[in-house]
């Protein structure tokens, strides 16, 4: 490729990257394809520019729900890294979770976990086990085998990934309270209520203390914990909190968004199961009036 001709490629894929950014998928699909071809035609299919694009163009069909067509392109990314590169180069590895995520999406989770199984097995080998993108793969892999209901599996997995962000990024940082709130939930399902209910508090005021009262992940913490103190039987410790969650979610998402739902739903259950009907009826009068309005009447 000339140098002109790369730099007009190298435009175009940066464009198409702005597009995608803002929002305007179908815009930058043409430009990506436009890019990606003359890559293939100037310098080959296996040049590092070209696997660059077909890589971008896979990014850009699965965020526009074209799973299939991305599929077929990150395939052939990976397959074209472990061919020039080998199996353990950062750019392989990066494919084979790329493709790994992809399946996870389609439902093929055995797909999905051979791929993280060795994405997980390199990144021990070549970066070690205290590695930021190691305990990515570690969480990965933990949280499909959750998905995939192997809860014992992911135990070690999520407990490990746990201590190392402790170790390495202390105990306020956001992708450790990830691991806390995971492993918390995983106990909780596994039926260790007691031994969960401490990480789930511990969630919660790490995200209260670094990302606010109203932010998501927050939100995410007070509903798990309101439902862990459920769960035990605890109504009176639930309630405030599943109060707070249907506040906030009134507040930020409005009063018929999908969680703000469940948040009314949530507390209705509540207060009928502490025997008071008069206080959950009008909830759930309102999450019916909603659901019916924003999902139809045979909506399960």
């Amino acid at each position: 490729m000339e140098p002109a001709e790369r730099a007009t490629s190298t435009l175009i894929d940066r464009v198409a990257t702005l597009l995608q950014g803002q929002g305007d998928l179908d815009g930058a699909e043409p430009l990506l394809r436009e890019a990606l071809a003359a890559c293939r035609e100037t310098l080959g299919d296996r040049h590092p520019s070209t696997l660059a694009s077909v890589n971008n163009l896979g990014e850009l069909l699965k965020d526009k729900g074209d799973l299939d067509g991305a599929e077929e392109l990150y395939r052939e990314a990976l397959d074209a890294h472990r061919e020039t590169l080998g199996g353990r180069h950062p750019s392989t590895l990066i494919s084979i979770n790329n493709l790994g995520l992809l399946l996870e999406a389609k439902g093929d989770l055995d797909g999905a976990e051979a791929l993280y199984g060795e994405a997980l097995a390199a990144c021990r080998e070549t970066l070690g086990d205290r590695h930021p993108s190691t305990l990515t793969s570690i969480n990965n892999l933990g949280a499909l085998l959750y998905a995939k209901g192997d809860l014992d599996s992911a135990e070690p997995l999520y407990r490990e990934a746990l201590e190392a962000r402790r170790e390495t990024l202390g105990d306020r940082h956001p992708n450790t309270l990830s691991s806390i709130n995971n492993l918390g939930m995983l106990l909780e399902d596994q039926g260790d209520l007691d031994g969960a209910e401490p990480l789930l508090r511990e969630a919660l005021e790490g995200r209260r203390e670094t990302l606010g009262d109203r932010h998501p992940s927050t939100l995410i913490s007070v509903n798990n914990l309101g439902a862990l103190l459920y769960a035990k039987g605890d109504l009176d410790g639930a309630e405030p909190l599943y109060r707070e969650a249907l506040a906030a979610c009134r507040e930020t998402l409005g009063d018929r968004h999908p969680s703000t739902l469940t948040s009314i739903n949530n507390l209705g259950s509540l207060l009928k199961a502490k025997g008071d009907l008069d206080g959950a009826e009008p909830l759930y009068r309102e999450a019916l009036e909603a659901r019916r309005e924003t999902l139809g009447d045979r909506h399960p």
